[in-house]
């Protein structure tokens, strides 16, 4: 039994940044299990190590079959895999209320539905269950009401195979909701947003989850939340040495203020225009925004295209990933679905052209369903580049 192992050795062992394994003593010795040295660690005096030994603890988890596909038991062979990589998403959960209809109506004009549905949404939610069905492990944060949609949204969120999720409760707002038109000729949709609940999240709030944020290694956030307190938690990141991935939606006025916490941003054509004052409309407007968004502090720059595809700047280079043919149904969650997946390959080590050609496949495969919520398996993700 090793009396005093370094960061370095305990980094390696556990297969994890040293990052995590500073924050994580840090919780251990202020619970009195182990004593910091200069560089490492040491057990603490009175203690009875042995209970906390690997092999106690994996027969105590799958005694109590509490162990879970975030730790990666493989129950054949008595060991465990490689952990996953840690994104930390913070985000907003509507209730998606939808109508389909044969063509958008006129100011003034009522049309009948050919269906309606209610559903589950939110940029947030959208892209954490986007993240967990392509293999990364999230710990997703959102805020919601106390009233009949609470449960709802609960049940949602732990169906997912998002591995952790951190709910707080407004006693005084509603739970987010979201109007959404479906136009059944042209696939598109028009969207109003009543944010409820997810305004009200506080400094306090997200200060609470603080040991999360710290221990990712990605944080992607949105701009369906309270504005200060993305802000609030975006400054924890960064000081933390996570990447941090903005993906300006609904774009916002005070979007400029977050920048200078942004490593990779991801905004569509309308947020790119916006954010810069070029109104982008073909591919050379587009590498202009890109260039703008650069100058603000941006390092890398991923502008979605709609069926124009995605135009990537990194490194002062641009790359294009073309639009893959799809039966397009919904175009609700594309672009959460693509967030999703994009960060997902990120936390797998893809580089930024090789998550986002992935991430552009299933966002192909996404607009195939109908809902915002109806993220397609990461399985079919490989049959659709080689199509």
């Amino acid at each position: 039994m090793h009396k005093q192992l370094s960061n370095q050795q305990l980094s390696r062992l556990l297969t994890v940044t040293a990052k995590t394994v500073r924050c994580d003593l840090a919780q251990l010795e202020q619970d009195g299990l182990v004593k910091r040295i200069h560089g490492g660690v040491c057990q603490s005096e009175g203690v009875d190590i042995k209970k906390y030994s690997l092999d106690a603890m994996l027969a105590q988890l799958i005694e109590h079959n509490l162990l879970s596909d975030t730790l990666g038991l493989d129950s054949t062979q008595g060991r465990l895999r490689k952990m996953k990589h840690n994104v930390f998403v913070l985000g907003s959960f509507n209730v998606d209320i939808v109508a389909n209809l044969e063509r958008f109506p006129q100011p003034g004009e009522t049309l009948h539905s050919s269906s309606s549905s209610i559903g589950a949404g939110g940029k947030g939610a959208n892209q954490a269950y986007a993240a967990a069905k392509n293999g990364a492990n999230i710990t997703f944060m959102t805020k919601i009401g106390t009233d009949q949609f609470s449960q709802f949204a609960r049940q949602h969120l732990s169906s997912t195979g998002i591995a952790n999720t951190i709910i707080v409760e407004s006693s005084t707002s509603p739970t987010g909701t979201a109007l959404i038109y479906v136009s059944e000729q042209a696939g598109e949709n028009m969207i109003a947003v009543n944010e409820g609940a997810n305004m009200t999240l506080t400094a306090d709030e997200v200060h609470a989850a603080k040991h999360h944020i710290i221990n990712a290694e990605l944080f992607l956030t949105q701009l369906e939340t309270n504005f200060d307190a993305i802000k609030l938690a975006m400054s924890i990141a960064k000081e933390s040495g996570a990447k941090v991935i903005l993906n300006p939606a609904p774009y916002h006025d005070r979007t400029p203020e977050l920048l200078p916490l942004v490593d990779m941003i991801t905004p569509n054509e309308t947020e790119a225009s916006l954010m810069t004052g070029i109104e982008v409309t073909d591919l050379e407007s587009a590498k202009q925004a890109a260039i703008a968004i650069h100058a603000l502090g941006v390092s890398s720059v991923v502008i979605t295209r709609g069926a124009d595809g995605v135009l990537l700047y990194e490194n002062g280079q641009f790359t294009q990933v073309d639009v893959l043919k799809s039966a397009v149904v919904d175009t609700t969650g594309a672009g959460d679905a693509f967030n999703g997946a994009l960060v997902a390959e990120l936390a797998k080590g893809s580089t930024l052209h090789e998550a986002a050609k992935y991430a552009n496949a299933y966002a192909s495969l996404a607009v195939e369903r109908l809902g915002a919520a109806n993220m397609p398996d990461a399985s079919l993700v490989a049959a659709r580049l080689n199509a």
